[in-house]
């Protein structure tokens, strides 16, 4: 299991994230050339009550992501059509003794939606993350994400 520690920020939960364009690469064999998966790091605020991840216009411009389609998502108030992309999230985990992190990716590309920009978050992090690993909040502030790996 790999950890995410930290303490709430104004009542909010953010942290690292990185995001990758999903890439559809073909199978691996022995004569593949070996390639590098790199990860952008963003600012995410988790949100256990947003069921999808989504992405700033700043995200889909830096990253170029590419539109897969448009949905129908309801927010508070109405449904609203917002535009789709696949991507990869991953986190940068706790590691012991001063050895820096590196970036570990969470599951298998994810379709996410898109949401406007905003000052706190590049990148609002749904139960479709969440979900696969576990969360556990304290009083006093703390939390603890944890992810399987």
């Amino acid at each position: 299991m790999r950890y995410l520690r930290g303490r709430l920020e104004n009542s909010r939960i953010r942290i690292k994230v990185g995001i990758r364009p999903f890439r559809d690469y073909s199978p691996v064999d022995g004569n593949s050339t070996p390639f590098a998966i790199e990860y952008t790091e963003f600012i995410a605020l988790v949100d256990t009550g947003a069921t999808r991840t989504c992405v700033t216009e700043n995200v889909v411009q830096k990253l170029g992501l590419q539109r897969r389609g448009r949905e129908e998502i309801w927010n508070i108030k109405r449904p609203e059509l917002h535009w789709t992309y696949m991507f990869h999230v991953g986190i940068w985990p706790e590691t012991a003794h001063g050895i820096p992190p590196t970036v570990f990716g969470i599951g298998d590309e994810i379709v996410g939606i898109d949401v406007g920009n905003n000052r706190f978050f590049d990148v609002l992090l749904g139960m479709d993350i969440i979900r696969q690993g576990y969360m556990h909040l304290e009083t006093d502030g703390t939390f603890e994400m944890g992810f399987p790996g």
